[in-house]
């Protein structure tokens, strides 16, 4: 891999954008465009049940742009098999000008189609190897446990090359397989800068049983984010979005302390509409997973990433009541802090 093609190569502070798939068609473009004359890094598209898929909406931002890295983040194989994982990324790298990233998880939201979660670890990394034989023209079987390569042609098309792969996790075992056979993670729903210094010491410890140098393995903290000039506009809405994620957080909760009956609360309200339960979840519960609020509020989460020695981080979701508008708060942060 090329240092030019490793996020965050640069020391400087990076910035992502990690667009969802519920907003406006016509939008993806706009906001592509928009983005790189900020100078994000990277503009990639979450890959989630009952959301546009993410693999047209990254076509067009490709079409759109000629500097950012774009990328799927992050994509699963349990909802489609590696293959066809391998034949859209190598079509997008292709038409990007070789401007991808492979970003692979395990996934979530297998109650929408009454599956018991039937992702593991050896499953990712064989579903990787997969994908990078079929993209770097490897023509070998594979035979693994739970996904495999047989004899055949190959992809007819793409540039065949291995990509750089970022795995999107929150677990120590995650991490610990990312630094062995990938390039970089990301961990989602990050303000609060605590659990990322556990990641850290996870992908520390891994690498120096590995004997491996971290030099080129990227620590990306992605937060949800929503973000206007009317404070209380953005935070009255982040706490009815928090609650959408906070039931679902596991390890994290108990990390950070966030009381049981918040985890109610926030149950009752994205499940089953209790809107008055919003109440019980804290505004300090809400700021340890979104950026949300007002350019102040930006400005001094960003500050607090580059105390801790954080130099990657990627912005979430809708973005804000107005995607643009939050988009242009973002952009003249990263300005004011470069200039």
């Amino acid at each position: 891999m090329t240092e030019s093609s490793v996020i965050g190569a640069n020391p400087d502070m990076w910035y992502g954008l990690q667009l969802h798939g519920n907003l406006d068609i016509e939008l993806y473009p706009e906001i592509a465009r928009r983005a790189e004359a900020y100078g994000f890094a990277d503009v990639a598209v979450h890959d989630a049940p009952l959301r546009r898929p993410c693999w047209p909406l990254l076509c067009d931002i490709a079409r759109a742009t000629s500097k950012v890295i774009i990328s799927p983040d992050v994509t699963h194989p349990w909802f489609q098999q590696p293959i066809v994982i391998a034949m859209n990324m190598a079509h997008l790298d292709e038409l990007s000008g070789g401007r991808t990233l492979l970003g692979i998880g395990r996934g979530s939201m297998y109650n929408f189609v009454r599956m018991q979660n039937p992702s593991t670890l050896v499953g990712l990394e064989e579903a990787v190897r997969v994908i990078q034989m079929l993209l770097s023209g490897e023509r070998n079987e594979f035979e693994g446990k739970v996904f495999g390569l047989g004899p055949g042609p190959g992809l007819m098309f793409g540039s065949r090359r291995k990509l750089p792969v970022h795995f999107g996790t929150h677990g120590k075992k995650g991490v610990q397989l990312a630094v062995r056979i990938a390039d970089g993670v990301r961990v989602a729903g990050q303000w609060a800068t605590g659990y990322m210094k556990l990641v850290r010491e996870w992908a520390e410890d891994a690498a120096a049983q590995l004997g491996q140098d971290l030099s080129g393995f990227e620590l990306i903290t992605e937060n949800w984010t929503y973000l206007h000039p009317d404070r209380e506009l953005a935070r009255r809405e982040a706490r009815r979005l928090v609650a959408n994620f906070l039931p679902h957080l596991g390890f994290m909760n108990e990390f950070y302390g966030v009381d049981a009956d918040e985890v109610e609360a926030a149950r009752a309200a994205s499940i089953h509409g209790d809107v008055d339960a919003l109440a019980r979840i804290r505004d300090e519960t809400i700021d340890l997973f979104m950026a949300a609020g007002d350019s102040d509020d930006l400005r001094k989460g960003l500050d607090r990433w580059q105390t801790a020695g954080f130099h990657a981080v990627s912005f979430s979701g809708a973005l804000g009541p107005d995607t643009l508008v939050a988009l242009d708060m973002i952009g003249e942060e990263m300005a004011r802090r470069r200039s």
